[in-house]
């Protein structure tokens, strides 16, 4: 598999010639460390520190499909200006890129459970008719009755849709989020 850092952007986007595949979450949820998890290579920056992915990361897999590492939402101690700077910037995102977009990974963390955050990105997604997979992040962290409770929650919001349990220090999940990225 190859993977290559093509741009990090708030407006500038690639052309639309190949589908995009869109990693959201909160901060600190595992987006960038999912994909370099899929991928196989440290392509994406990580950080403890939430907050660190300020721009819209464009990333070319197999010169079939963009991978797209976003900043993420909630709680990222940053001035309140930068927080509004980046949800206007997502909304624009999924605005002008929504029939681009093949596939949305909305990522939540298994040991906090669904956030107001996450119920509002999943009613943004259906809004816009974007098909999404939910993918339970850091399961090698949660306990048993963490990771039951929040595909409770979860499933409340996405009914029978297929989640995707993942653990990217384990590589958990990677078969299963390759195969639904392949198949767009």
């Amino acid at each position: 598999m190859r993977v290559q850092f093509l741009k990090s952007t708030v407006k500038d986007f690639p052309p639309p010639d190949r589908p995009e595949v869109v990693f959201v979450g909160r901060s600190n949820v595992g987006k960038s460390s999912l994909i370099n998890m899929i991928t196989g290579r440290n392509v994406a920056r990580v950080s403890k520190e939430p907050g660190r992915t300020r721009m819209i990361n464009y990333f070319l897999l197999d010169d079939s499909v963009y991978l797209v590492d976003v900043p993420g939402y909630g709680f990222a101690r940053v001035p309140k200006e930068e927080q509004d700077r980046w949800r206007r910037m997502m909304e624009n995102y999924f605005k002008e890129r929504k029939d681009n977009i093949g596939m949305v990974f909305l990522l939540i963390d298994s040991v906090v459970g669904v956030q107001p955050l996450d119920e509002r990105m999943i009613e943004w997604l259906e809004y816009l008719g974007i098909p999404y997979t939910v993918v339970l992040t850091k399961t090698d962290k949660a306990k048993q009755r963490e990771i039951s409770r929040t595909l409770k929650q979860v499933r409340n919001y996405v009914g029978d849709q297929a989640i995707v349990m993942s653990s990217a220090k384990e590589g958990k999940g990677k078969k299963e989020i390759l195969s639904r990225i392949f198949s767009i």
